[in-house]
């Protein structure tokens, strides 16, 4: 047994990631590898030593939900995660994403859903004036180019790629709310099984968001069987919940290939403690023979971009038609009068995301403190905000239950995702805190998990859900993907109010054998490595 290391690491509490108990243990790091675990003789040599007495070691924090898609190329550094612990990104998900794409295809991605992706150094200003992100060249068109341009930037995390089906639709269909007849399907096809053979692990969807709402279920059985597993941001999450998970049930059966669903949670009122009702639901798919797991972010709030809310016919034409019809007074009227038909209470919806003169004072408030503010009914200043903000801000939305949030987080199936967003100025605070939040409140504080089941949410169960066989886990031969931890000070300490801070007790955290945090200090190497699958 080898007993000269690059990195060892002595006197820790080891979390494997597979929900069994911690074990005492020193390990051994030679390159980006796991060479040992166990006792490691005094005599031992390394380059480098951590005395991690009182600290725990967990296998680096997969992410199984996210939308860095921009930002770890404008950041690579990717602080909000490296800063968590987070050492592989999974993405893209909800269906919204920019490979395979054409031409025709960016175009429309990067107008219509830009805003959910952040800064991507292109803009002149942002926000205050100044960007610190690197310019993003949008010049990839398939995921093979895609995955290359992460790998000649350097990123500070892995990355794990699902294909979009918003990208690929809209690259066939543009924005037609219809569905494929068969020479479009075969060609999104096509989209798909090359993708994959570029080294994608499945695809993400989102029937909640146009155009992708559209597919009727043929489309949606070809395109997931081709891919192999899919993730689901279902068709709705409130009233129809039920029905929608029955729906994203009967397309897994049908394509016969495993379902993600995609931040899993229950808004509105008539959904208060039916957690247990909807896992009922999943259980007895399980039994059936549905292979069907979840991914949820430990908050009662969610968050996507304001024109969601628009009626469907707005966006049919694209994202330059939307613009067009919010400055016509006459089709801008027949907007707002369909906003004002709506049942949302605005009072649980905030501003977030806005960088211009008109809105950018008025992030985190209310939409009804904002139209206030404006001397606008609610109606008439979502549509300016999209306007003034060129379909780039977003909201977050308090609609959920913290007994459904608890009730989800103990399923077994369960696991957790961010599904943060990388705005300009305020954002979700699941960006900066999900991981530590689960760490610090729901397994520490409040004892709804233990400390193995939550690593083994954040690390073993998504590495098993996408088929990675080289990490997830601490085991010898295994990349040295590792966090450690403090778990009696772990804590988020992002909120609503300010949710760009950094974590407590996170103390180291390495990619590939690398220190990407040191001491509780981001070292900015760009250690992460593209993981393709095949």
């Amino acid at each position: 047994m080898r007993y000269d290391f690059d990195l060892l690491i002595r006197n820790a509490s080891v979390i494997i990631g597979d929900a069994s108990p911690a074990i005492r243990a020193d390990i051994g790091i030679v390159g980006s590898v796991i060479a040992t675990i166990g006792s490691i003789p005094a005599e031992a040599t390394s380059r480098d030593v951590i005395d991690a007495t009182g600290l725990t070691v967990t296998p680096g924090f997969i992410d199984i939900h996210t939308h860095a898609d921009i930002a770890l190329l404008a950041n690579p550094v990717h602080l909000p995660k490296v800063m968590q612990g987070v050492t592989t990104e999974v993405f893209t998900n909800c269906g919204l994403g920019f490979a395979p794409i054409t031409d025709v295809g960016i175009q429309i991605q990067r107008r219509y859903i830009a805003g959910l992706f952040g800064d991507d150094g292109n803009s002149p200003t942002q926000g205050d004036g100044t960007t610190s992100a690197k310019r993003v060249s949008w010049s990839w068109r398939s995921v093979a180019d895609l995955l290359t341009e992460y790998e000649s930037a350097g990123i500070g995390t892995n990355v794990a790629y699902l294909i979009p089906h918003g990208s690929v639709r809209v690259s066939v269909m543009g924005m037609e709310e219809r569905a494929a007849d068969s020479g479009e399907l075969e060609r999104m096809r096509s989209m798909v099984a090359q993708g994959m053979e570029e080294g994608a692990w499945g695809i993400s969807t989102g029937i909640w968001y146009a155009p992708m709402r559209s597919a009727d279920r043929a489309e949606l059985v070809c395109l997931f069987r081709e891919a192999g597993l899919f993730a689901t941001h279902q068709r709705d999450y409130g009233p129809q919940l039920f029905e929608a998970t029955a729906e994203s049930l009967a397309i897994a059966q049908e394509a016969g290939v495993p379902v993600q669903i995609s931040h899993l949670q229950m808004n509105g009122p008539g959904n208060r403690g039916k957690a247990g009702e909807l896992l009922a639901q999943l259980d007895d798919a399980i039994r059936s023979g549905i292979d069907v797991t979840c991914d949820t972010y430990p908050y009662t709030a969610g968050s996507t971009f304001i024109q969601s809310i628009l009626p469907k016919s707005a966006a049919e034409e694209g994202p330059d038609q939307i613009l067009k019809l919010l400055s016509n007074p006459e089709t801008c009227s027949n907007i707002i009068n369909y906003i004002d038909g709506l049942s949302n209470e605005w009072s649980e919806y905030n501003l977030v995301g806005a960088t211009s003169r008109f809105n950018a004072a008025y992030e985190g408030l209310t939409f009804p403190e904002v139209a206030a503010a404006r001397g606008l009914r609610i109606s008439e200043w979502i549509c300016a905000v999209l306007l003034e903000e060129d379909l780039r801000a977003c909201f977050v939305h308090h609609g959920a239950h913290e007994e459904n949030v608890r009730d989800i987080l103990q399923w077994g199936p369960q696991m957790v995702g961010s599904d943060g967003l990388h705005l300009p100025g305020k954002t979700h605070p699941r960006l900066y805190g999900t991981f530590p939040r689960v760490l610090g409140y729901y397994v520490r504080e409040e004892k709804v998990i233990s400390l193995e089941q939550g690593i083994h949410k954040m690390t073993g169960a998504p590495a098993k859900r996408l088929g990675l066989k080289d990490r997830g886990w601490l085991r010898e031969g295994l990349a040295a993907d590792l966090v450690i931890v403090d778990t009696e000070k772990v804590l988020d300490t992002a909120t609503f109010t300010e949710p760009l801070h950094f974590p407590d007790g996170i103390v180291h955290v390495f990619v590939n054998g690398t220190a990407v945090k040191r001491d509780g200090v981001a070292t900015g190497v760009l250690a992460g490595r593209v993981l393709r699958k095949g």
